[in-house]
């Protein structure tokens, strides 16, 4: 492989040793993720200088190389700049939080030592890592990213970093609602990183930014997730290959191609093994499509498993399940374990997801103006965050239950004109193109025009969701649609 500033930015501070081993591994290396596994296996076999094996847990950190972040540990136990590299994040927030007070710990040692000011660097952007805002009792990351930048404006030479502070900060502004912001900061650190020939920072900056083509635009941000998976495969590490295939599911999960997004989340267990993050997100579109077996089936085992601590949203993905299984009792169960911890956390999103499973629990007991209570609340919750995809699972639950609150009216009105949810649903889907979404849209109009005796209205309206998309992602919608096809033609068959 060629020289690459993800690995030779480092070069300006560290000794002539160093340099000389880590080009030699660069050429004889395949790819990026080869070089960390020469790397590594340089370091754990032979004497080196203490920089070197510094840099091999980094990059075995970033690449998530947990068997070599494992012997890196122990045959550097005593190397205070090493231990804060010890503890590798998953693709959710739990690990932040399970690790927060020992990498604080390691870092606050390793910073009693006389440090250069490339780690001091290095480690306040570790530390801002474990430091995400929504972890409510957990501190804001900007301190450690304030720190950072004082050492950068100090020393030219730290700018390098600057792409990174980006990829942070881009973050913490789409988290709290500014998304433009959020999006020209992540810009600003994907053209940093390219300036210094950064491919692992520009990608971090590019993933964050595919989150926020969720917002904005469905087509964008798949044809991101292209290039992020181009970049990702030249990199050839495994960790970015399974993280971009879940960017992509919960993009055609937006989309409404359930299918799509379900083969990629099964793709993902492939490469790196069961998580609860690929259950999560399982769990959650199993509901979305009403197969609330599966959805349990996903989700349950992570809580029965375990007894370390309480994780809002396993209970939150259950707590829907069960509702969908008409069994609200347990579902109330589990909101009313987790509720003190999404009070304490102070986080809009896990309260508009509470608010959203509360609504589907009311659902299944039969009061459709508690449910809506629930519902309109969750959904004033995610208009102040437009995420397209928790808006698509509130509006289809919110016009079902406006079609159970119309069903009681169906003989006594002659109006024939679909209500304030379904309308809103409809427009929703339509505007922001969600080919799976508009197709389920026209199950629940097609539902509305039977119950007010339209049949050959409601049949009209599913012949014709059959010519919005046959993407495979949405082969499950279709199945449905051509079943009440049928279903419909009977009826009027017999009229």
């Amino acid at each position: 492989m060629k020289p690459m500033g993800t690995i030779t930015k480092y070069y300006p501070f560290i000794d002539e040793e160093t340099k000389t081993i880590l080009d030699s591994l660069m050429e004889d290396s395949s790819s990026y993720y080869n070089f960390v596994q020469r790397l590594c296996e340089t370091v754990l076999e032979n004497e080196v200088p203490v920089y070197l094996a510094y840099l091999a847990a980094v990059h075995a950190w970033w690449t998530r190389k947990s068997d070599s972040i494992e012997l890196i540990q122990e045959r550097f136990n005593d190397v205070p700049i090493i231990r804060p590299w010890k503890f590798t994040p998953d693709i959710t927030d739990i690990d932040q939080a399970k690790y927060h007070d020992a990498i604080v710990d390691s870092i606050e040692r390793a910073m009693e030592t006389p440090l250069d000011d490339w780690i001091l660097t290095e480690l306040h952007l570790l530390h801002a890592y474990f430091h995400y805002p929504y972890l409510g009792d957990i501190p804001s990351l900007l301190e450690p990213l304030d720190k950072a930048k004082l050492l950068i404006e100090d020393n030219h030479l730290l700018n390098c970093f600057e792409s990174l502070i980006c990829t942070l900060e881009g973050w913490a502004k789409g988290v709290e609602g500014y998304v433009d912001e959020s999006f020209d900061v992540l810009q600003r650190g994907e053209h940093l990183a390219e300036a210094h020939d950064d491919s692992l920072y520009k990608y971090l900056n590019l993933i964050n930014q595919e989150a926020i083509y969720l917002y904005m635009n469905m087509k964008e941000a798949l044809a991101l997730c292209e290039d992020l998976f181009a970049l990702a495969q030249d990199l050839d590490v495994p960790y970015f290959i399974a993280e971009v295939l879940n960017d992509s599911a919960v993009t055609f999960e937006s989309a409404g191609e359930y299918d799509l997004a379900i083969s990629s989340h099964l793709e993902v267990r492939k490469i790196v093994g069961e998580s609860d993050f690929t259950s999560q997100m399982l769990s959650r579109i199993y509901a979305t499509l009403g197969d609330g077996q599966r959805a349990f089936e996903e989700i349950n085992p992570y809580i029965i498993g375990n007894t370390a601590s309480i994780i809002p949203m396993w209970y939150l993905r259950r707590a829907r399940a069960l509702a969908l299984l008409n069994r609200p009792e347990e579902a109330e169960c589990d909101l009313e374990t987790i509720h003190p911890q999404i009070m304490k956390s102070g986080s809009d999103m896990f309260l508009g997801v509470y608010y959203h499973a509360s609504g589907v629990i009311e659902m299944a007991k039969g009061d459709f103006l508690a449910a809506l209570d629930f519902l309109e609340r969750s959904w004033e919750i995610s208009a102040g965050v437009p995420r397209v995809l928790t808006q698509n699972s509130i509006l289809l639950d919110l016009a079902r239950v406006e079609l159970e609150l119309a069903r009681g009216l169906a003989d006594t009105t002659k109006t024939i004109v679909p209500g304030r949810w379904l309308s809103k649903l409809e427009k929703h889907a339509s505007e922001r193109d969600l080919p799976g979404v508009r197709m389920q849209t026209a199950l629940l109009k097609s539902e509305f025009y039977q119950n007010h005796g339209q049949l050959k209205d409601a049949l009209g309206t599913l012949r014709n969701a059959l010519k919005i998309t046959d993407s495979p992602g949405v082969n499950t919608i279709r199945r449905i649609i051509k079943e009440r096809i049928n279903e419909l033609d009977r009826l009027l068959s017999v009229q």
